[in-house]
């Protein structure tokens, strides 16, 4: 491969077992602008990307993609998640999330189908605009009981969700404005449970009420009419927007699924290992083959295609595959 070579066509040749399709290079291509650069993050960046989407990486999270599920669509009215048309005067991207919606029940909210639904969204957007762009979230409480997120205590996919945005997702969340926080006096202990509060001083801010989603931005300004009516636009209602979204999930349900196995199918090449200075380290790695970690996943966990088989390990390491001999799997 020529020189010239862009940084997808280089990665996909040192990376991927298989001829890459032309989405895949457009995604790729946006690993180095999220990077601001640097080829060498951007590397790790999409290595991750591949690894989390494969067997063993987020499998609550990124398998198992059908839209018509009985607990996404009761996720699609309990919670709304609505991307902009428009971006900000510096072409980011801004997302309003309504935790939970006015109508929800009186009942736990399912962490797992909201976050679970939220990557699908992000995916069909970027399906539909591959074009570099930071993330801006708003996530309006106003109507949040503790009882909505009793079960986001457990299990993690908050953390799990995070830490794909953070370091692996091909565009980065910049900022998170909780807003309409004047009735939690416990938002730092809510967030340290959902797993934000990492993000707590450099991206999550705090708003008392919605007053300030336009000036949230700075001097990146928003189009005031392209937010909700409820946030003083004349984008439309939020519901209706959330409705629209729920109707663009299942009429892409084929191709989710579609893109959900082919990254699962996906065989990566075996990361190269730097240099050591131990003598005996480099003649076990030599006795092995070269200066490859032959561990991979597609030898850890092809065949193994079920949550329920997976120990959770480390939070952003790989999980444990745990293998019965009663089962079978197919």
């Amino acid at each position: 491969m020529p020189p010239a070579a862009s940084f997808a066509q280089r990665w996909a040749r040192d990376n991927l077992t298989r001829k890459p399709s032309p989405e895949e290079l457009v995604v790729l291509g946006l690993f180095p602008i999220t990077c601001e650069g640097n080829e060498a993050e951007a590397a790790k960046r999409a290595r991750r990307y591949y690894t989390a989407r494969g067997p063993g990486g987020l499998t609550e999270l990124w398998h198992k993609r059908y839209p018509d599920d009985e607990e996404i669509l009761s996720s699609c009215q309990d919670v709304y998640i609505v991307p902009l048309k428009t971006r900000s005067a510096g072409g980011r991207r801004v997302t309003l999330v309504r935790l939970p919606a006015p109508t929800a029940q009186d009942r736990p909210l399912s962490a797992k189908a909201l976050l679970s639904r939220w990557l699908m969204i992000l995916d069909i957007r970027l399906r539909e605009d591959p074009t570099p762009g930071e993330e801006v979230i708003f996530i309006d409480v106003s109507d949040l009981q503790p009882g909505h997120i009793k079960n986001h205590f457990r299990g993690t996919y908050w953390k799990d969700f995070v830490w794909c945005m953070k370091t692996a997702y091909p565009l980065r969340i910049a900022e998170v404005h909780i807003i309409n926080t004047q009735r939690l006096k416990t938002m730092s202990l809510l967030l340290l449970h959902i797993g934000l509060y990492p993000w707590r001083r450099k991206v999550v801010q705090l708003h008392g009420t919605s007053d300030s989603i336009e000036d949230a931005l700075g001097s990146d300004k928003f189009m005031v009419d392209g937010l909700p009516y409820e946030y003083g636009g004349r984008a439309g209602q939020m519901k209706d927007l959330n409705d629209e979204w729920t109707k663009k999930l299942l009429s892409n349900s084929k191709w989710l699924q579609t893109e959900e196995r082919r990254f699962y199918d996906t065989d990566l090449k075996p990361e190269l290992r730097g240099r050591t200075r131990h003598r005996s380290a480099v003649r076990t790695l030599r006795g092995s083959n070269g200066s490859y970690d032959m561990v991979t996943r597609t030898h850890s966990c092809r065949s193994l295609h079920r949550h329920d088989d997976l120990d959770e390990g480390t939070h952003g390491a790989y999980r444990t595959l745990k293998v019965t001999s009663d089962k079978v799997y197919i």
